[in-house]
């Protein structure tokens, strides 16, 4: 399995997009699978010549020449996903950032986001089907990219919102003392069960579930800072975990594993930005 890794070069989209990625696979090759992790992300999936089935947290993509196209929405899953893939692959993914994927979107994100699997069937426009058919087919993964990025340019129609770009930016980068969930909805002048809503709506996850998040993924790119060995205790402490007790409990919540044995079968690449264990391995 291949996995190209591009960050937007049109600067607008730097904006909403974290990165793409074409990921692609040879008939002969031997099933591979993999736990992905929850993310603050949006990711939408767009796979070729593919039969996509759910079943709890194991997700299984199988190749069918009857399969023309078969587009995805990742959101609201909290809990690891089991990723098998079988038999060739043609796949690109697009990680949107917070609230970026509703800059395109004509109704808020929760509209399209029905529930916590990769399941969620993602037609947000009536071209989007044929014109994705149609970049996929592309065989030069440059200008598969170039032409993806113009496809959701032509989309892009911008989103405001009076409170959701702070309050997620008091979560992202907070000052030296975390606020309470009740603290920063107090701050943007809302009340908790408001900031809840929003989140859900434009975001796919609770205020609660989003910090989680945040703090896992911090820890994840601390770790991965560079070659030295980083003890648990500084982890806990600069990704905001109240103790050690605290983000064992986070871990095994949203990876199924204690940090210290998390972070030995952990394989990031990209420079962190994928990080994924492979069962059986490690």
């Amino acid at each position: 399995m291949n996995i190209q890794l591009y960050r937007p070069q049109n600067i607008l989209l730097q904006n909403y997009i974290e990165y793409l990625y074409i990921l692609t696979r040879h008939a002969e090759e031997q099933p591979t699978t993999y736990l992905t992790f929850p993310n603050i992300y949006s990711m939408v999936s767009i796979s070729r010549n593919a039969v996509i089935t759910a079943e709890g947290n194991k997700v299984t993509v199988d190749f069918s020449l009857e399969s023309d196209l078969v587009c995805g929405l990742a959101v609201r899953y909290i809990q690891p996903l089991l990723i098998e893939y079988t038999g060739a692959a043609n796949e690109i993914s697009i990680c949107f950032k917070p609230m970026g994927l509703n800059a395109f979107l004509e109704h808020p994100l929760s509209y399209y986001a029905k529930n916590e699997s990769l399941e969620n069937k993602f037609h947000p426009f009536i071209d989007f089907l044929p014109e994705m058919n149609a970049i996929m087919q592309i065989e030069n993964d440059d200008r598969k990219i170039a032409a993806m990025e113009a496809y959701w340019i032509g989309k892009l129609k911008g989103v405001s919102h009076p409170f959701m770009y702070q309050t997620i930016n008091d979560m992202l980068l907070p000052n030296d003392r975390e606020m309470t969930i009740a603290e920063i909805a107090q701050k943007n002048g809302i009340s908790q069960k408001t900031l809840i809503k929003h989140f859900e709506k434009h975001i796919g996850k609770t205020p609660s579930d989003f910090r989680k998040i945040v703090r896992f993924r911090n820890a994840l790119k601390q770790k991965g800072m560079d070659d030295k060995e980083v003890k648990l205790t500084d982890i806990t402490y600069i990704s905001r975990y109240f103790d050690q007790s605290h983000m064992i409990k986070d871990f095994k919540a949203l990876t199924g594993y204690a940090p210290k044995e998390f972070f030995k079968k952990m394989c990031p690449t990209h420079d962190g930005k994928i990080s994924w264990i492979y069962p059986g391995e490690g």
